[in-house]
């Protein structure tokens, strides 16, 4: 049995870049639902902020964006006989033989104005179908993986070393493997009035004391054992009392209040009406609007990390997955929509943000008894007005298929990585190519 050092080790070696990327289509006006008019991209801003969004459980991209035209839709009509999306009423036609499931909400209207690429079929050589394993892969994106993360790789490289310390953010309670840098890491604030940093550090609402937390970073960085947990205590503390001491928040370490402009998925009136995830329904909402709060309130972060889950549909995915679909999308377009009434001395928020949307893999084409398992290759999605929107990379082929009946990826997930270090995070292209640890093709959506 190969173990998961062998296999990383393996993934590492197989690297090479994948060449000929290029746009499938551009952006165009969406039919039915969609509408809008293709608006043209503004200019990269000078503050830039991403969020990402992590589609956490492997989600069915094949029910998002499915085949409406040639012999993929043979292969997926017969593949998808009960669970499969092909009445032309709840699709929107996105051209090159793809249409988007009008279950994710607001997305073909905003696919309408020219602000969605999309990116079908990225995904990695030899891939892994464990969750686990394929995220810390995803996570680290690097072509010989080292246990740091691709955006922790960039904190390393473009954040101050004591300072900055709310460049990088999660709203999560929990600290990603992508986050993870050598000498530097997000911080997890998943409240207005609540720091998480490590994860365990805070229970309740108190924010522990910031002469402690200060005395306890100074006994540490003089501390003169070779033990390296010095430093990592270090680190941990000096981040945890900079994050809590900053300007932007009020006394007691809390964000100032603010009311979204628009309603999200979970708020009481949200028009969609087929909305039922329960608890699932708001997650991402809350996520969102304290992301547009912190935004709001001139924090200096530059990346954000969220994540919506339950996507791992083996069973009961006719019911799950429009529920989940309407309240990914609807979280996306209204935070989308609420980031065009917050301005701060850097500009218009909506101007500044670019939302980048991940799963770990897809799911197998043929579906089995009322849902469909692990798969290889997924989608991603960037939204924001700087995008050129359109399908770039290429749909992969449904009627060849590897062994075990999955899709052969036809975009490499650092040529997205690549991407978005340079042209949005403004890196310079060595510097990206060494923190992924090679050089791969760009994408052209920036």
């Amino acid at each position: 049995m190969t173990t998961r050092r062998e296999f990383i080790q393996v993934l590492g070696a197989t690297g090479a870049a994948l060449a000929g990327l290029t746009a499938c289509g551009g952006g165009g006006k969406g039919s039915g639902g969609g509408g809008g008019t293709t608006q043209p991209p503004i200019a990269i801003p000078g503050a830039p902020i991403l969020v990402i969004v992590n589609i956490d459980g492997g989600y069915d991209w094949l029910n998002v964006m499915p085949p409406n035209a040639g012999a993929n839709l043979g292969v997926y009509m017969a593949k998808r006989a009960t669970l499969g999306i092909t009445e032309a009423s709840a699709l929107t036609d996105l051209g090159s033989g793809a249409a988007l499931n009008r279950d994710l909400t607001g997305l073909d209207q905003l696919h309408g104005l020219g602000r969605v690429a999309w990116i079908p079929g990225i995904g990695m050589p030899n891939p892994n179908l464990s969750h686990f394993t394929s995220i810390d892969l995803w996570g680290q994106g690097a072509a010989v993986p080292a246990g740091t993360g691709w955006l922790g790789r960039f904190a390393d490289a473009a954040f101050s070393p004591t300072g900055d310390v709310l460049r990088g953010l999660t709203v999560t309670s929990d600290l990603p493997v992508m986050l993870k840098g050598a000498n530097r890491s997000f911080v997890s604030i998943p409240s207005a009035g609540g720091y998480v940093f490590p994860a365990y550090l805070l229970s309740g609402n108190a924010v522990p004391d910031a002469a402690t937390l200060e005395a306890g970073w100074g006994a540490s960085l003089s501390a003169t054992s070779a033990d390296p947990a010095y430093t990592v205590a270090a680190q941990a503390g000096r981040l945890f009392y900079d994050a809590q001491n900053n300007a932007a928040f009020g006394a007691g370490g809390s964000l100032a209040a603010r009311t979204p402009s628009v309603l999200y998925p979970g708020d009481t009136g949200y028009p969609v009406t087929r909305l039922d995830g329960g608890n699932l329904t708001g997650n991402l909402s809350r996520q969102f609007k304290l992301i547009a709060q912190m935004i709001a309130a001139g924090l200096p972060a530059q990346v954000y990390f969220s994540r919506l889950g339950g996507w791992d549909t083996h069973s009961n995915q006719a019911v799950d997955h429009p529920n989940l679909q309407r309240a990914l999308g609807g979280a996306i377009k209204a935070f989308y929509d609420d980031l065009a009434s917050i301005t701060t001395a850097s500009g218009v928020a909506q101007d500044r943000v670019m939302i980048l949307a991940y799963s770990e893999f897809g799911r197998r084409v043929q579906e089995n008894d009322g849902g469909t398992d692990h798969g290889t290759a997924g989608l991603s999605f960037c939204v924001g007005k700087a995008v050129k929107g359109g399908l770039y990379g290429g749909y992969p082929d449904l009627g060849n298929l590897d062994a075990n009946g999955n899709m052969k990826f036809t975009t490499d997930f650092r040529s997205l990585y690549a991407t978005v270090l340079d042209r949005w995070l403004g890196q310079a292209t060595a510097t990206t190519d060494t923190l992924l640890g090679t050089s791969y093709p760009r994408l052209g959506f920036l």
